[in-house]
């Protein structure tokens, strides 16, 4: 019978969650460093099942923000991918050569040798297989195409592949007796056959998206910006654009407000810009309505604007 690991902060003073809840990161997962975004009522579990090759493991908990940087790295020795997933919430990913806005249900690979920033601003929700770089390369040539890339879940593979990856959690592996190779080579087939899926169309929409989201950067304090006007000039029709950002697992809107909170949340935490209103900021950011922003920041952030500029001028 496999066995569990788990570890749960419930059972530590609340003034001292955080510190063990990274300690335990560290020790169980790979190093990495964890902020909450919502540091009262802190609180995060984790339960971890040892197959042969692969380690799947389920984390909840609270808001955080997690990031693993070149320091981390070099102080580690664990080479190892990730294969991610949230069923029901959305997060945020930084990793490879974009950002993503990751829909619930959408697994995303994760390389450990690079860095990589992950916001859980609606809390964590989190299934994540561990997964040796030989093991992966088996079934994906060229993986680092694939990092940071919220896989299509609405393709007939896609969707059996969520399935799957949501039912390896460790309560489910504890007793069935089929050999852990077989689990882990059902693991492997559907992930190739999901991102087999969906390469044709990639790299054409992949540009698509990228000259549409440099465009929504360069206006992106307009207000009243909408699609047609980022089409225009980033020469595309309408319905490409939308289907550039649905294969990136995104919507025009989404996007538009993701990267309007994230230059919200630069100029809040740096003190040059202490002088500024939440409300200036808003308008700066393209918010006509500084209650809709506020509504917004905390559901991206999990705090609202007033909270984190307060926490990030300490």
């Amino acid at each position: 019978m496999r066995t569990i690991y788990r570890r749960d902060t419930g059972a530590v003073r609340p003034q001292e969650r955080a510190a063990a809840w990274r300690d335990w990161i560290h020790e169980s997962v790979i190093e990495m460093d964890l902020v909450p975004i919502a540091p009262e009522g802190f609180c995060s579990s984790i339960e971890l099942c040892e197959l042969a090759r692969i380690a799947p493991h389920q984390v909840v908990g609270s808001p955080q923000r997690v990031t693993r940087t070149r320091t981390e790295i070099a102080r580690g020795d664990k080479d190892v991918y990730y294969l991610i997933s949230q069923p029901s919430k959305p997060w945020v990913i930084r990793h490879g050569r974009a950002d993503h806005l990751v829909q619930p249900g959408q697994p995303v690979l994760v390389d450990s040798r690079l860095p990589y920033e992950f916001i859980f601003g609606q809390g964590l929700d989190d299934l994540s297989v561990e997964l040796p770089p030989d093991w992966i390369e088996r079934w994906l040539p060229d993986p680092g195409r694939w990092l940071g890339v919220p896989l299509d879940v609405h393709t007939p593979w896609g969707r059996t592949l969520r399935a799957l990856k949501e039912a390896l959690v460790p309560q489910n592996l504890v007793r069935p007796s089929v050999p852990d190779t077989l689990i882990e080579d059902q693991l492997g087939v559907l992930l190739s056959l999901a991102t087999e899926a969906i390469q044709p169309a990639m790299l054409s929409r992949s540009s698509v998206f990228k000259h549409c989201t440099d465009a929504l950067r360069a206006r992106l304090a307009e207000p009243g910006l909408v699609a047609c006007d980022i089409a225009r000039d980033s020469k595309t029709s309408v319905r490409s654009l939308h289907r550039a950002f649905a294969a990136e697992g995104r919507t025009f809107a989404g996007t538009l407000m993701q990267l309007r909170v994230e230059e919200a949340a630069r100029l809040l935490s740096q003190r040059r810009f202490d002088r500024l209103s939440i409300a200036e900021i808003a308008r700066r950011c393209g918010f006509a309505d500084g209650s809709h922003f506020s509504r917004v920041f905390k559901q991206v952030r999990g705090v609202s604007p007033k909270t984190f500029r307060a926490s990030s001028a300490i």
